[in-house]
């Protein structure tokens, strides 16, 4: 049956994604469903079965009037074939290039390693004055050549970075320029791919987000406990905006090189808006991490009292529950699988 339904998916990949087209799919899906369990009943295989249903549902030029795809199909009432609505969506003078699933993950890998450059060198120009602060208070202030060579070196290694990565794969170069479109098997995969990288995506961006909003933090506490060190806390401050921005732009990369594949998909057509099916129901990845969750709130609470009561610092405790709830419904869905 799965090779029925992936030769169904790939009959109205190119069709325009309108109610009545989804309706006509759903009813031939029914068709091909029911006549291929009739003949599994009269004893065919499984293969043969399959064989059966694609040669006699797997035209959809001879189906169009039955499923009220005149137009979208390109069969006029007297039966000639005319333009079809799929072929105007995706008509150009120069045929799209179909990239395979095979490629389509090697386009994924490049777009991996290329996000990981850029977002790495960027947090390295950000936190370039990390270095120069401690080796300030290391030398007691007499190091100013030394500090600047330091921060002059971080921020170059952080230019490096960024221009290996702004510098796309070779793949990507290949298909940068020139008119393509996801096999329906790679759009699957993309799309799958993608659904699963969301689940990390949001979370990724909710811990970098926080770390922006807390950077102030350390900076504050060593200027209270350690007093003499309060050049320190300003080294905590870079390093904490710098991984934020790491965060943030890495995931935000990640995720919009997923996009970009999809949208090489034509627009306003069925493979273009493919979804994955969402079936069964969500449970959590492991006893241990419904254990943690059916807990979040009670440790929270504990958490926050413990630390205001031990550190009297009634004025920042209360930064844990904003955070707590910011964190709460990202990890809820990082933990969480839909169960097949």
């Amino acid at each position: 049956m799965e090779t029925i339904k992936n030769y169904l998916d790939a009959m109205f990949a190119n069709l325009p994604n309108k109610t009545s087209v989804i309706k006509a799919k759903d009813e031939l899906w029914q068709m091909m469903e029911d006549k291929f369990n009739e003949l599994i009943a009269e004893g065919k295989t499984e293969n043969e079965a399959v064989g059966t249903v694609i040669s006699e549902f797997g035209n959809l030029s001879e189906l169009a009037e039955v499923l009220g795809l005149e137009d979208e199909v390109g069969r006029d009432e007297a039966g000639n074939e005319t333009e079809t609505e799929a072929e105007r969506y995706t008509k150009d003078e120069e045929p799209a290039i179909v990239i395979a699933r095979d490629e389509a993950e090697n386009l994924l890998k490049e777009s991996a390693e290329r996000s990981t450059k850029i977002s790495l060198g960027i947090a390295l120009c950000v936190m370039s004055p990390v270095l120069g602060i401690i080796s300030e208070a290391v030398l007691n202030g007499k190091g100013g050549f030394i500090n600047f060579l330091l921060v002059c070196l971080t921020v170059a290694a952080g230019v490096i970075m960024i221009v290996l990565g702004a510098n796309a794969g070779e793949n990507w170069k290949k298909y940068s320029k020139k008119k393509c479109t996801l096999s329906m098997d790679a759009t699957k995969f993309v799309a799958e791919e993608k659904a699963i990288y969301d689940r990390s995506h949001t979370l990724v961006l909710t811990v970098g987000i926080l770390l922006f909003v807390v950077s102030w933090i350390p900076a504050v506490i060593i200027s209270n406990v350690i007093p003499g060190f309060d050049d320190l806390g300003g080294a905590f401050f870079f390093i904490c905006v710098g991984i934020g921005v790491l965060l943030v732009v890495y995931s935000s990369l990640r995720s919009r090189g997923y996009e970009s594949l999809l949208k090489l998909n034509g627009s306003g057509t069925i493979k273009y808006s493919y979804e994955p099916e969402e079936q069964g129901e969500y449970k959590y990845i492991s006893p241990i991490a419904d254990f943690c969750m059916s807990i979040y709130w009670p440790f929270m609470t504990c958490l926050y009292l413990i630390l205001s009561f031990t550190t009297m610092y009634w004025g920042l405790t209360w930064i844990i529950w904003p955070v707590a709830g910011v964190l709460h419904r990202p990890l809820k869905k990082a933990l969480r699988y839909k169960e097949q």
